[in-house]
């Protein structure tokens, strides 16, 4: 068992760059396969001190101090942004190797937003008939589930553009939900940050399933797809709760998800099942007992006749708008976060339009919209800016009518005051029932 494995790892001088979730797994597996092998850990940050602590026959160093030429394999994690120059020929990583190995039984979904509930649709529909696992940025990391995989489970792979960003290998069945301005200060560029997602489906091949957004007919990528894509928004799509795939509708009376565009997400689950011969019913049976996701239009309850509904995974203004457009009787909308350049036209419009919904606006970014709302001449009545999340807290509650709802859907990054939308939407959650 795990010979084919062996023979990535045996006999290279091994650099694991970045001691995360994923840094932390890919030592686990290789000390495994090979109990004694010196591995060099490089990071830098506190994973360095974890690493020192936690490993054996590792040299730990940092990764400024690192010579990264001297190595056979260097497993980077995701969100390391590689200098300029540096040679990239040794550079992998768990989801590259990991669909080298299993790309046959994976099902990968990419794109700006929606991956994180349409990955465990798919994983909630596949397990219905399958063994099947849930890794990436929603699941466990990729080279923790590689027992399963070695069973012959499927895997419902959540695959972020920084996992894709240098991956030769695309899945048997691949998803590019959307595309929107995210990550610019990663890649530098909509185009680089695009192609990276591309990457999910540039390296299909004959006989594979390429799912793509039609609005990826605008920037090429539908064009350049190996294989014949079959279109969200064309062949794929709800209409309220009836979801149409090619041939077929289905009409979901029990489910628990909010918003159009979530159906919409669950009209690609479906087609994936079908496409893996789950029946219709075992499908419904999937919807009934599914169960969204925490943060994502998550509804918290009701405290003091006001209702509160946490989307703080919300980070781009497209998200913000659909949040609006699911949620009924939204008295007030939190906005706002960490600033990293991306456009806001839309969203300022779409707020300046929905004169029904309060606006408080928090932090950089909030202060930013309500400033470019200004100097467009789309200032309206019920436009608010406070300095955080608990000054907004506060003034929400004090504009919000009962029998109505506050949500908190910032459209931004929550970096800049919090560890991540985690943290964010937990720190709401207690100061809605304080």
């Amino acid at each position: 068992m795990y010979e084919d494995w062996k023979q990535e790892f045996e006999g290279k001088n091994i650099c694991i760059w970045g001691y995360g979730i994923e840094g932390k797994s890919t030592y686990r597996f290789i000390r495994k396969l090979f109990p004694d092998m010196c591995i060099t850990i490089a990071d830098g940050g506190k994973g360095l001190d974890v690493a020192k602590d936690t490993t054996v026959h590792t040299v730990c160093i940092s990764d400024q101090d690192c010579d990264f030429s001297r190595f056979d394999l260097i497993m980077k994690a995701p969100g390391i942004v590689v200098p300029q120059g540096q040679n990239i020929d040794t550079i992998t990583g768990e989801a590259q190797l990991f669909l080298k190995h299993y790309r046959n039984r994976t099902i990968g979904i990419t794109g700006t937003k929606g991956k994180s509930t349409t990955t465990s649709l798919v994983y909630a529909l596949l397990k219905e008939k399958y063994p099947t696992v849930l890794v990436g940025n929603i699941g466990v990391a990729c080279f923790d589930a590689i027992d399963d995989m070695e069973k012959g489970a499927y895997a419902a792979f959540e695959i972020s553009c920084h996992q894709l960003e240098y991956c030769p290998y695309s899945p048997h069945i691949g998803v590019y939900l959307n595309l929107y301005e995210e990550h610019l200060d990663h890649y530098g560029s909509f185009e680089k940050y695009g192609d990276a997602k591309f990457h999910n489906i540039s390296h299909m091949h004959e006989g594979d399933i390429a799912i793509m957004h039609e609005m990826l007919e605008a920037y090429g990528y539908v064009q350049k797809a190996p294989v014949k894509p079959i279109l969200i928004g064309k062949d794929i799509y709800a209409e309220g709760k009836t979801l149409h795939i090619p041939n077929k509708q289905l009409v979901i009376e029990d489910c628990a998800l909010l918003g159009q565009h979530n159906y919409q997400n669950l009209a690609v689950a479906w087609y994936i099942a079908d496409r893996l011969d789950i029946n219709e019913q075992q499908v419904l049976e999937a919807c009934e007992k599914f169960q969204p996701l925490h943060h994502r239009l998550e509804d918290l309850g009701i405290k003091d006749g006001i209702r509160y509904v946490n989307d703080s995974i919300s980070t781009i203004g497209q998200a913000c708008i659909q949040a609006l457009q699911a949620i009924d009787c939204v008295d007030v909308v939190l906005v706002g976060g960490k600033d990293r350049g991306i456009e806001y036209d839309e969203l300022e419009e779409y707020l300046s339009s929905r004169k029904d919904v309060r606006v408080v606006f928090m932090y950089a970014t909030g202060k930013r919209i309500f400033a470019e709302m200004k100097a467009k001449g789309l200032q309206r009545d019920g436009l608010y800016v406070v300095e955080d999340l608990y000054e907004a807290m506060t003034k929400a509650k004090s504009l919000c009518q009962k029998g109505h709802t506050i949500l908190l859907s910032p459209a931004a990054s929550s970096y800049d005051h919090f560890k991540n939308f985690e943290e964010r939407g937990k720190i709401f959650e207690e100061l809605a029932f304080s």
